[in-house]
């Protein structure tokens, strides 16, 4: 479901000097073009937007996807509004009749807009671009969300089931519970790439699980072979496991550092060498598994014993890493929740009409939604708007 909007009414006549509301006008058109430019950089936006889009994502963001169509539009009319004003603020001054002249062009309707019955002002052009902006918003931020959350996974799984498949094919045993997971996982990726919305957030904890079944399959059977059923048969979960989490730590480091300025912090995250490169713990789990008869099962449990211990330090480092990553992203969350909420308090009293609140909602906006967010300057718009509302 797209969030709500709180620009659900028109804006209100001019009111407050004509002057300041020109520059305004003018300092909310600059944010709004540049909250544009960066969400036409958006994978998700650019495929929502196309007429190839599928099904399930089509019915719900139809709607939106039209009415980001007149995004431009509507910044050119805007644009060349403000442009027709200033030049006549410029070449006649403040003073007598240009002043009324200036209050007629700012408040009155003489905007022609294409498909619209009759003129609106410049005060609605801007309204109906955050309205339209913030509907496609909405849907661009809940794909990008699933993306992040899952395609990491996906990749996880891939690289776990590459190491099931030779396992059982050293075992001479066909394992099904492989092929079904490599399955779940290509049907998952084409729909988040074809058709995202239809994807729901139980989709990846649904892949964990299939994968987990195979990993665990494909342990009891090694386990059952080299005669350490207990704690052989843990090994492949939990590398599968140190996969997903070393893979959604640094996806959380790389989406900190793209969304937030400074977000300081930030944990490094080990390679993918430390699992499956030279010496890494896959490769140690395959000297102990390939010890087979040749070595007495005291010196293989004692050999198991120090890579479980191994395993276990990074598992913790890992979840960390992962906290440690995730927090400037969870900032900036947390403010865009209490930028809704005070959003809310505006309409409820009475205020959602303000043309100075509403500007400096689109400066939070435009620091909250545009990338990088600078969290302290935000926190301190945050602040202000409080201390605004309650006056």
């Amino acid at each position: 479901m797209a969030p709500s909007t709180p620009y659900s009414t028109p804006p209100p006549p001019l009111a407050g000097d004509p002057e300041a509301v020109l520059e305004r006008h003018e300092t909310a058109l600059a944010g709004l073009r540049a909250a544009l430019v960066e969400l036409e950089a958006t994978p998700s936006y650019l495929m929502l937007t196309n007429d190839e889009v599928g099904e399930e994502t089509k019915a719900k963001v139809g709607a939106a996807a039209e009415g980001a169509a007149e995004l431009w539009p509507l910044i050119d009319a805007a644009d060349s509004a403000l442009a027709h004003i200033r030049t006549y603020v410029d070449a006649n001054g403040m003073r007598g009749r240009h002043r009324t002249e200036l209050i007629r062009l700012l408040g009155d309707p003489w905007i022609t807009l294409e498909g619209e019955p009759g003129p609106v002002t410049v005060a609605d052009i801007l309204h109906r671009f955050r309205t339209r902006y913030d509907a496609i918003r909405g849907w661009v931020t809940q794909i990008n969300d699933l993306w992040l959350a899952i395609l990491p996974r996906i990749d996880a799984a891939r690289a776990t089931m590459a190491r099931l498949e030779a396992d059982v094919d050293d075992l001479g045993i066909p394992e099904p519970l492989i092929g079904r997971a490599k399955a779940l996982a290509e049907d998952l990726e084409q729909r988040l790439v074809a058709d995202p919305l239809g994807v729901v957030e139980g989709d990846g904890p649904q892949l964990d699980a299939q994968v987990a079944a195979a990993a665990d399959q494909v342990a009891i059977l090694r386990a059952g072979r080299d005669n350490l059923e207990d704690d052989l048969r843990s090994t492949e979960h939990l590398l599968a496991n140190l996969r997903v989490l070393r893979a959604r730590a640094e996806a959380a480091a790389s989406e900190s550092e793209a969304k937030v300025v400074d977000p300081g912090g930030l944990v490094r995250v080990p390679g993918p060498d430390v699992l499956d490169g030279d010496n890494g713990l896959a490769d140690r789990l395959d000297e102990i598994f390939g010890l087979g008869d040749r070595a007495n099962w005291s010196h293989r449990r004692t050999l198991l014993d120090a890579w479980l211990a191994t395993a276990g330090k990074l598992e913790k480092q890992l979840q960390r890493a992962e906290r440690a990553n995730r927090r400037p992203l969870g900032r900036r969350e947390e403010l865009r929740g209490r930028l809704r909420a005070y959003q809310a308090k505006m309409a409820a009293v009475g205020r959602a009409e303000d043309l100075e609140l509403s500007a400096l909602i689109d400066r939070v906006r435009s620091e909250l939604f545009t990338a990088p967010t600078d969290l302290a300057r935000a926190t301190e718009a945050i602040e202000q708007l409080a201390r605004r509302l309650r006056t």
